[in-house]
């Protein structure tokens, strides 16, 4: 007799009438409705979130970082971009080789002692505070010093960490142990933070609650040009890092209006532009929207065989050609134009293709390129985190941030409390190649932040942490909520797949049927079962969705995680 039962596990959709915010902390979404609740709009909330999830899952977030916000508010619309950046003294051949082929979770050729992994030379010029602090210049409605209050105050009077990021801290000891400042606010006493018999135990963070009260009082200043910034420049230099006063000086956040907008569907999609993730999201739906996906059938062989292939010819193209557009020639309309998506959509044939190669865009640019470069592929990821807002009159924002990997750098300068990125990750250590490492240089990332806009306004605000998983996630959310007409948690919690290793990567819910049909059609399906831990738990990207419908707000969250959806 065969006992053993599969159990699938839930969580219960948020609704609400009044308004919506969806964090990866219960604490980061009470940020976020304390500040609506005292009069402020979908961005001050939004800030305030992201600052107070910095300080309660400061394994995969914070102001050390960057990131990106795709924000509607009232009829003003865009993206602000705050990515991390190469600092002014990066150079190509500034990591010694060491003739591997593939290290780590970005499979990049291996450096001598990892140094653009983790360490004082892993940092790239952090992004988080400039960019919030200009979204809420421009739209926010109350004081900074009131917006930024929540996370100052979980920083100084502490909390008692979930058990996601006490997982997370229990397999990232290597990296608490190793650096010491690292190790002595959140391994104190060599132990990790769990409570007892006597009680939870309370995480205070008070060098992080100073420095996150000065920026609430002197803004972006404090952080670029401040006491803060000497503080931070001064230990990562004496530790052999490469930040400098001119770094933290000239760096200024992107703004976008309107950004990358395209259509799916009749409705408007928007994302950010650039070297992210969001041209690549852009490209999937558009060959996709040529294929009739609701009479084929949610999850069935033919619409997962189109998204497959339309997915993978869309990472061919992202590693051929996308980059820092200051450093690269890009085709950047060529691959968003309708022409090019039909000319590549008919390349989807009955079969998978054996190695999916990166398309021409430039016949659709009408130019040939001005040089060209050698493409950054990596062989076949763990920080970031997202939250999404929607406020009771409409507003959205939907914000990716992050500081790479677990703990970033691992290191925090003395003082600031602040866990420093490691972004030089992203970037390729192989000099000569279109992504490799270059002063002032914006690395390919791989965020997707995304707004859905229809004939009512914003109906859906959605991203996902998870590194390469990112654009999958979200762009297979996208198709569950308005080809299929799921509510966010159903869609979340709903089989997905990811196409960014070598492998097609399904989860073992997924019809055995199906995954049989897809190997017949040529696809190499690798099922990730209990064995196989990559992003978390949830193994295919950690989501946070909103949807707005018929005057009710929906939202929905990663169920294996301590991520939390509420509204007012």
């Amino acid at each position: 007799m065969n006992t053993s039962t599969k159990v699938n596990f839930t969580k219960s959709e948020a609704v609400s009438t009044k308004g919506m915010v969806a964090t990866k902390d219960r604490l980061a979404t009470q940020a976020g409705l304390e500040i609506l609740k005292t009069g402020g709009n979908a961005i001050d909330a939004a800030v305030a979130a992201c600052l107070a999830v910095g300080v309660v899952e400061p394994e995969s977030s914070g102001i050390g970082g960057g990131g990106y916000m795709v924000f509607q508010i009232g009829d003003k619309g865009g993206v602000f971009g705050f990515p991390m950046k190469g600092p002014i003294e990066a150079r190509p051949d500034m990591y010694k080789l060491t003739g591997e082929p593939s290290v780590g979770s970005f499979g990049w050729p291996g450096v001598s002692d990892d140094e653009n992994i983790h360490g004082f030379k892993s940092i790239a010029v952090p992004g988080c505070v400039a960019g919030l602090v200009e979204a809420h210049e421009r739209f926010g409605k109350l004081p900074l010093k009131e917006v930024v209050e929540p996370a100052v105050q979980i920083a100084r009077k502490g909390y008692s960490p979930e058990w996601y990021t006490l997982y997370k801290m229990a397999g990232l000891t290597q990296m608490l142990l190793r650096y010491e400042e690292l190790g002595k606010i959140f391994m104190p006493e060599g132990s990790l933070p769990v409570g007892g018999i006597d009680g939870p135990y309370i995480l205070r963070q008070p060098e992080l609650a100073s420095s996150l009260e000065s920026i609430g009082k002197f803004g972006a200043d404090a952080f670029y040009r401040g006491e803060i910034t000497e503080l931070m420049v001064k230990d990562i230099r004496n530790n052999g890092g490469i930040l400098s006063k001119e770094d933290f000086d000239s760096y200024k956040p992107f703004y976008w209006e309107n950004a990358l907008e395209f259509n799916y569907r009749g409705k408007t999609i928007r994302v950010p532009p650039f070297a992210c993730a969001g041209t690549t999201t852009a490209m999937t739906l558009k060959l996709l929207d040529r294929f009739n996906l609701t009479s084929l059938g949610h999850n069935s062989t033919e619409t997962l065989h189109n998204y497959i292939s339309a997915a993978r010819m869309a990472y061919a193209d992202r590693f051929e050609y996308m980059a820092d557009p200051n450093f690269a020639d890009v085709p950047w309309k060529g691959l968003v134009s309708d022409e090019y998506a039909a000319r590549r959509s008919s390349q989807i044939g009955e079969t998978a293709t054996l190695n999916y190669e990166a398309g021409n865009p430039w016949i659709e640019e009408g130019r040939d390129p001005k040089f060209t470069m050698t493409g950054s592929n990596p062989s076949p990821d763990n920080g970031t985190t997202h939250l999404c807002v929607i406020d009771g009159q409409g507003n959205a924002v939907s914000i990716t941030n992050t500081i790479m990997s677990g703990f970033g750098s691992g290191i925090v300068p003395q003082g600031t409390g602040i866990v420093m990125n490691n972004g030089m990750m992203w970037y390729d250590p192989v000099p000569g190649r279109v992504n490799s490492v270059a002063p002032g240089k914006y690395p390919l990332n791989n965020m997707t932040p995304a707004l859905v806009l229809g004939s009512d306004g914003v109906e859906i605000a959605v991203g996902a942490s998870g590194g390469r998983r990112i654009t999958n996630c979200v762009s297979s959310l996208l198709i569950k909520m308005i080809d299929f007409n799921m509510n966010p948690q159903e869609a979340i919690d709903s089989p997905r797949i990811d196409c960014s290793s070598s492998t097609t990567d399904v989860p073992p819910e997924l019809d055995k049927k199906v995954v049989e049909n897809l190997r017949a059609k040529g696809h190499e399906i690798r099922i990730l079962d209990e064995g196989f831990w990559q992003t978390g738990s949830s193994k295919f990207a950690s989501p946070a969705a909103i949807l707005k419908k018929n005057g009710l707000f929906y939202g929905g969250v990663d169920t294996f995680h301590t991520a939390n959806a509420e509204g007012l």
